[in-house]
C-alpha cells in the first residue's frame, strides 16, 4: 500500500493560516494604506474566515503590528545568534549590520517605513506600538550582544542601549535615507558591505589618530 502524507495537525494548520493572513495583510497594507485596508480583503486573499482572523490578531491594528513584528524577527534573531555564539565583536557586528541594512533597504521595507511615517500624526498609537515592536526590540537585541562582548573583555559598554542606537544609525542612515528619497536607488551588496565595514571600524576604533 503506498504511503501517503498525514494531514497537518491542528497546530500546523493554524500556523499555516496565520502565515497566509500575514502575507495577505502585508500586501493589502502596502497597496491600500493603513486606513483604507479592509479586513475582508485580507481574508479574501488568504482564505479562512473573518472570525479566525479576529481570533488570531484581534483587530486591524493587531494584524498590522504582527506583520511588522514578523519582518523584524529575522534581524533580532540574527543578533541573538551572534550573542549566543559569543561571536567576536568585529565579526558579529559586521554580520548584524549587513543583515540590518539589507532588510531595511528592501522595497517592501521602504514602503512600510513610508507608511509608518505617514501614520504618525493620524494614528500615533500605531506608530508608538511600531516603535516598541520594531526599533526598541532591535535595539534591545543588539544591546544584549554588546553586553556579551563587554563580558568577554572586547569592548566597554557602559550604556549598551545607547551604543546600540548609535551603531544602528551609523549603518542604516546613509543607504536607507537615499533609498527612501530616490525610488530608483537600490544599494548593491558591495555598497552595503562597504558601508557596514566603515561603520564597524569607526564604532570600534573611532576616527581620531590621537587624543583631541
Amino acid at each position: 500500500m503506498p504511503l501517503t502524507d498525514s494531514p497537518p495537525s491542528p497546530t500546523n494548520r493554524a500556523e499555516l493560516r496565520r502565515k497566509a493572513f500575514l502575507q495577505a495583510a502585508r500586501e493589502v497594507f502596502l497597496e491600500q494604506g493603513y486606513e483604507a485596508a479592509n479586513m475582508s480583503e485580507i481574508v479574501r486573499r488568504a482564505g479562512g474566515s473573518l472570525t479566525t482572523l479576529y481570533n488570531q490578531f484581534g483587530d486591524k491594528k493587531g494584524i498590522f503590528l504582527a506583520t511588522l513584528d514578523e519582518s523584524l524577527s529575522e534581524i533580532t534573531h540574527a543578533m541573538e545568534v551572534e550573542s549566543q555564539s559569543h561571536a567576536p565583536a568585529r565579526d558579529g557586528l559586521t554580520r548584524i549590520g549587513i543583515q540590518f541594512v539589507s532588510q531595511l533597504t528592501r522595497p517592501d521595507s521602504l514602503e512600510t517605513y513610508r507608511l509608518i511615517v505617514g501614520l504618525a500624526r493620524q494614528f500615533p498609537d500605531v506608530a508608538k506600538s511600531f516603535s516598541e515592536k520594531g526599533p526598541d526590540k532591535v535595539r534591545a537585541a543588539l544591546a544584549s550582544y554588546l553586553m556579551d562582548r563587554e563580558e568577554a573583555g572586547e569592548i566597554s559598554a557602559e550604556n549598551p542601549t545607547q551604543l546600540a542606537s548609535l551603531f544602528l544609525d551609523m549603518v542604516r542612515m546613509g543607504l536607507q535615507s537615499r533609498a527612501l528619497l530616490d525610488s530608483d536607488f537600490r544599494p548593491t551588496q558591495e555598497e552595503v558591505e562597504a558601508t557596514v565595514s566603515r561603520a564597524v571600524d569607526i564604532f570600534l576604533n573611532g576616527v581620531a589618530t590621537r587624543p583631541l
